[in-house]
Formats: C-alpha cells, sequence, structure tokens
C-alpha cells in the first residue's frame, strides 16, 4: 500500500521543491525521463531501430536516474552527485540516439532538457559541466560513424544553440534568484517593521491607558473628537463611545481662553475652535485653564495644553491630522491658590492701617527736624524707609491677590510720565543712597499719557527697586523716559531702566514674570523680595496693551523697556 502525499513529502523533502530550488533534483529529472521513454516508445513503434539493446539501456539508464534522484538524501550527500544525475540523462539521451541509427538529428534537442536542469545550478559549475556533456553526446555519432548526415557540422550547429539556451536560462535563473533573496530580505524587514510598529502602538496604548490623571483628547482639524483616553473618561466623566464625535469647544466649554490668539488651520476651523486652539494651529502650544461641569453637576477646574497633532497612518482606526488637548484636573491646586491669594489679600489689608499710620507719624516728625537730635533723626529715616518697602509689598501683595480673583483694572487719567517716575525715583532715593547706588533720571521733559498714575509708579517702583537692589555700590541705575513717534492716533511711551548689576541668565528670562519667581542669583545672595514686582509689571503692561522687554546678560546688567500705549478713555471721560 502506498504512502499517501503528505507522507512522502515529509520523507523525501525533495519532491516538495520548486524548478528553481537548489535541492529539486528529482522535479528536474522527471521530465527528462518521461521525454526519453516516450522518445524510446515511438522509436520502437514507429521505425526499426539499429541498435536496440541501446534503446532499451538508455530507458533503464534514466529511470535508475529518476528513481535515485527521487530516493537520495541530497541534503548530506556531496554536490557533485547532482552533477551526476543530469550528466547520466545525457548518457541516456546519447545512448538512445545510438540505438535509433537514424541519419538526421532528430534526437539531440532531448539534450535541452539537462542543460537546463544544470543551469538552474546556482554558480557557473553547473552550466559548464553541462556543455561539456553535452559536447560529447553531440561527437557520438562521429565518433560512432553511424551514417548521419554532415555530423560535424550537425554537432557545431546544435552545440552553439544549446550554449545560448543554457546561458540563457542560466542568467535569467541567477537574475531570477537574486531579486528573490532581495525580497525575502524586504519582506524580512517588513515584518520586522511591522512588529516594531506593533509593539510600540502595544506601549503606547498602554501608556495612554495608564495616563488615569490627564484626558487625552485627540480630535480632526474642525474639533471633533475621534480618540480619547482612559483618563479622559475619569476626568470627564464620560464614556469613550459618548466622548468620541463630540465638538471638544462644547464639550470643555465654549468660553474662549483669554490668552488665545490665531486662526485654524486653512481655514477649516470654526472661529470658536481657532480661537481655543490659538497658537497651535500655527505649530505651537496653547495653554490655559476652564471650568468643567461633571455630568452629576460637580464642577472641576482643568488646565488644557492644546498642541497640533499629525495624521496617525497605520493605526486602527487611522487618525486624520488635527489636534491633540491634554486636560490636567487642577480642581485642589487652583482652591489651594483661591484660599492662599484670598488669605494674603486679607493680611495685606489688615497691614494697609497700621502702615498708614506709621508712615503719618514718621512724616509728622520729620516736620520737625530741630525736635530730634542727629541719632533720632537717623532712627526716623530707619523707621520711614523700612515702612515704605513694607508698604511697597503690602500694595505688591493686594495687586497680586486682585489679578488672581479678576479684580484687577486701571483708571485711566491724564498724566505726565516723567512726573510720576521723577516721584518714584525721589521716594526710592534714600534706599538707593543706602545702597550706595546712584539713580538718574533722565529723558524727554514732558511725555503725556492716558494711564492709570498708581499702577504706573508700582510699574516703575518695582522696576527700580529690582535694579538698586542688584547693582553694587558705586554703580548707577539709569530710568529714562521718551515719547515714541509713529503715524497712529494713539500715544506711545517708553519707559527704560538700566543697570550694570549682576545680570540674569538667559534661561531664567522667561520665568521673570511669573508670581514669587525669584532668579537662582537672589536666592543664593538671599536679596530680599517675594518675586511679585516683574509679574505685576507684566500685568499693567498686558491691561494697557503695551510690551515688556528684558535684555540681560550674566556680569554686565540688564535693560528693561516697557512700550505703553494710550489706555481707552474711560466710560466718564468726555
Amino acid at each position: 500500500m502506498s504512502a499517501p502525499p503528505t507522507e512522502l513529502g515529509e520523507r523525501y523533502p525533495v519532491l516538495r521543491l520548486g524548478w528553481a530550488d537548489e535541492d529539486a533534483v528529482a522535479l528536474r529529472q522527471l521530465p527528462i525521463t518521461l521525454s526519453v521513454v516516450i522518445a524510446a516508445v515511438a522509436l520502437w513503434w514507429m521505425v526499426e531501430p539499429a541498435r536496440p539493446a541501446l534503446l532499451v539501456a538508455a530507458v533503464v539508464l534514466s529511470a535508475g536516474v529518476l528513481v535515485v534522484a527521487a530516493l537520495g538524501r541530497w541534503e548530506t550527500w556531496p554536490v557533485s552527485w547532482r552533477f551526476a544525475c543530469s550528466l547520466a540523462q545525457m548518457l541516456a539521451i546519447a545512448l538512445l540516439d545510438a540505438g535509433a541509427g537514424l541519419p538526421a538529428a532528430t534526437l539531440d534537442i532531448l539534450l535541452v532538457l539537462p542543460l537546463a536542469s544544470l543551469a538552474l545550478r546556482p554558480g557557473s559549475v553547473g552550466p559548464t559541466i553541462g556543455l561539456a556533456g553535452a559536447a560529447v553526446v553531440l561527437l557520438v555519432p562521429v565518433v560512432a560513424d553511424i551514417g548521419r548526415v554532415q555530423p560535424v557540422l550537425h554537432a557545431v550547429v546544435t552545440f552553439l544553440i544549446l550554449a545560448t539556451l543554457a546561458l540563457g536560462i542560466h542568467g535569467i535563473v541567477t537574475l531570477a534568484r537574486g531579486q528573490a533573496v532581495q525580497l525575502a530580505h524586504a519582506r524580512d524587514d517588513l515584518v520586522a517593521t511591522a512588529e516594531r510598529l506593533r509593539d510600540s502602538r502595544d506601549t503606547l496604548a498602554g501608556i495612554l491607558a495608564a495616563a488615569t490623571e490627564q484626558a487625552f483628547l485627540a480630535t480632526d482639524v474642525a474639533g471633533r473628537v475621534v480618540s480619547a483616553n482612559t483618563g479622559a473618561e475619569r476626568i470627564l466623566g464620560l464614556g469613550a463611545s459618548t466622548l468620541v464625535g463630540r465638538d471638544v469647544v462644547g464639550l470643555l466649554g465654549a468660553e474662549p481662553p483669554a490668552t488665545s490668539g490665531g486662526g485654524a488651520p486653512d481655514g477649516a476651523a470654526p472661529p470658536v475652535l481657532a480661537t481655543t486652539v490659538g497658537a497651535a494651529a500655527h505649530g505651537g502650544t496653547e495653554v490655559h485653564e476652564r471650568d468643567y461641569t461633571l455630568p452629576d453637576g460637580a464642577r472641576r477646574r482643568l488646565e488644557v495644553v492644546v498642541t497640533r497633532r499629525p495624521a496617525l497612518a497605520g493605526a486602527a482606526p487611522e487618525l486624520p491630522a488635527g489636534y491633540l488637548f491634554v486636560a490636567t484636573d487642577i480642581t485642589r491646586r487652583y482652591e489651594s491658590e483661591q484660599e492662599q491669594d484670598a488669605f494674603i489679600g486679607l493680611v495685606s489689608h489688615e497691614l494697609r492701617t497700621p502702615l498708614a499710620s506709621i508712615l503719618g507719624y514718621v512724616e509728622l516728625l520729620g516736620m520737625r527736624p530741630e525736635a530730634l537730635d542727629d541719632e533720632q533723626q537717623r532712627y526716623l529715616q530707619v523707621v520711614g524707609r523700612n515702612a515704605h518697602q513694607l508698604q511697597t509689598l503690602v500694595e505688591d501683595l493686594l495687586t497680586s491677590a486682585q489679578v488672581v480673583s479678576g479684580a484687577f483694572s486701571l483708571l485711566p487719567t491724564e498724566l505726565d510720565v516723567v512726573r510720576v517716575v521723577r516721584d518714584v525715583v525721589v521716594a526710592d532715593r534714600p534706599v538707593a543712597d543706602q545702597a550706595e547706588v546712584e539713580i538718574v533720571a533722565d529723558g524727554d521733559p514732558e511725555v503725556p499719557l492716558r494711564s492709570d498714575a498708581r499702577r504706573l509708579g508700582q510699574v516703575v517702583e518695582n522696576l527700580l527697586t529690582n535694579a538698586v537692589k542688584h547693582s553694587p555700590p558705586g554703580s548707577q541705575v539709569r530710568v529714562s523716559v521718551t515719547r515714541e513717534h509713529d503715524d497712529g492716533p494713539t500715544r506711545r511711551v517708553r519707559v527704560r531702566v538700566v543697570d550694570h548689576g549682576t545680570g540674569i541668565p538667559a534661561d531664567e528670562l522667561a520665568h521673570l514674570t511669573e508670581r514669587f519667581y525669584r532668579t537662582r542669583d537672589t536666592v543664593r545672595r538671599r536679596v530680599r523680595g517675594v518675586g511679585l514686582g516683574l509679574s505685576l509689571v507684566q500685568t499693567v503692561v498686558d491691561e494697557h496693551g503695551g510690551s515688556l522687554t528684558i535684555a540681560s546678560e550674566p556680569g554686565r546688567g540688564t535693560q528693561v523697556d516697557v512700550l505703553l500705549p494710550d489706555l481707552p478713555p474711560g466710560p466718564d471721560a468726555p
């Protein structure tokens, strides 16, 4: 009973190989043997063979080669034995030709088959051996003198044809084999890349799923949510299926952030979304805070960071280009800051009354210098100077609390900026004299502006105080006021403060206007202050619609430029 084909394939792997495979020995010999057997039967049937025994020998030899090729252990046998199979088939064709004894070269065409079998092998050895064997076979009629017409010419022409065929087949197979190797390498690279992408996708999905403290909302350019993570479900109180497809502006709250600006990319986003994404529409980052109401009515304070997001191909499903909203629940921090600011405002307010009394008595005593000796006058100056500094600190704290609570505002009036600056210089000169720093005021003699005199005084006070505190003894601080000339109807004024102090490193310049920020040098040298001055300056400048520019070089000093345009007229203006 014969074994099933699958078992034969498992026992003899060569039966499952393709024609171009290196070990496809049996498959290459099969058509040769069939051709020899069919040719022998045809000769026996249609003509009287000149040498019948040679025909039988040819059939037996070809069949034997096929049996050996099918049953051989070619993965362990020497490579030269594979050449022997095709050469033996050529010998069988020679015996067939000699046994037939035909005057015409009818059977030489069969040499193409074993020659092609050798040409399929890699390298040049197979074609070389095949052509040598073919040459020998073609010379058999000449040597045996079987009466063939022009045997030498026939041998030469046939050999040339066979050589052309063999080299052509070998070249094509070599090229195909090389391309197959390249395709296999490309396939392996593609599979490896796909595995890496799959691993990266799984890793990213795991990270996003673990990020439960941040809500990640990916949207398209129109603001529709296309993907949401586990943190979004927890923070926003909605399931992923509910979040996907929602409008992100309506989801997070329709009010636009006060700091936003810019437009949507390619004009695709609605106006409210364009305001919400702000700088993210142009490749930047937009950060703002907003209140969010949960489905159960509870409220949360969210910090939302918006960035531009490219299209994500290969995802499941693919994500189009759009924006990424990252929302963090800052409710506890916000409430803590609100309580802190309320406490600061309360304490500062309570300090104003005793401070006013102290300053009043200092001023009253200063009006009668003849009643005090020199030592008492020095004491009085120290009390007045420190009380003045404390008053400045209290005013800064109150202003900061007003900014946070949203109660900060400016009262526009017509004023002379030069006079405001001179008043502040006069008030600060005792502190500067104690630090052995000279304050010099220059610029235009008179510069009118519509502004808030009290807030403008705070701006100049904070700039001068910072400059004096960071200037070495014997140095100079210069403050100048100039009118900016332009063709517009709005007046603009530049206030510049220059010192030659310690300077500020470049990496700290961007943080100077943050509340309670103090530079490393300030902390190291234990300079007095709480880090509110420049944040208040920035607030007043923003209310004016102006600009604050700080240029500094460590060891060389700092230059601060405040550019202020006119405030809009107040509601009581005529």
